[in-house]
């Protein structure tokens, strides 16, 4: 295959992360693949054979969405009633624990949610996501541990464990209050 098709083939994983990284839906996230593919084939010539495309491709990307985000200028909406206008009311349940889940994903911090959507959105290996990330591999398994544990804490589930791994905690603020002696 030639660096060309290597690169079209990324496209649906690279899509799937750019959704992920921008929160701000599936338009955004074609225009930041669309650029990121533009940027990868301009420079092509900096890419070195037999080097991990995948890891280079998803770190133009990365480094894209930063630059995009650095120009960004907010529009203060205090009281909410612009975003109100926009939103609609999910009618399916599956909506609903995805906006939860999609909600959750916003609130944390953006190492933790990089390195969880390299590994877990993206099927990229640690040593594939330090790369990107510009870090070692024990601080994406840190990351990604802490991402894993506020999420659950954020969308207040339970996880069943399959071996030795322990179980997902209670949130306490979600935990019944015990009966008086």
């Amino acid at each position: 295959m030639s660096l060309h098709d290597d690169m079209l083939a990324l496209a649906p994983k690279l899509r799937a992360y750019a959704f992920a990284l921008s929160r701000s839906g599936w338009s955004d996230a074609e225009d930041l693949v669309q650029e990121t593919l533009m940027r990868a084939w301009q420079f092509r010539h900096t890419f070195e054979p037999g080097s991990n495309l995948k890891a280079w491709l998803f770190r133009i990307l990365r480094n894209a969405y930063l630059a995009s985000q650095a120009q960004l200028r907010t529009i203060p909406d205090f009281e909410g009633v612009f975003t109100r206008r926009l939103a609609n009311e999910p009618d399916q349940e599956w909506r609903v624990q995805f906006g939860e889940l999609l909600e959750a994903l916003g609130k944390l911090p953006d190492p933790s949610r990089e390195a969880l959507l390299l590994v877990v959105g993206s099927g990229m290996t640690y040593e594939q996501a330090a790369e990107v990330c510009d870090c070692s591999i024990g601080t994406i398994k840190s990351r990604i541990s802490r991402a894993r544990e506020r999420l659950l804490e954020l969308v207040d589930c339970e996880v069943i464990s399959e071996g030795p791994a322990p179980a997902h905690r209670p949130n306490p603020a979600t935990r019944p209050a015990k009966a008086a002696p």
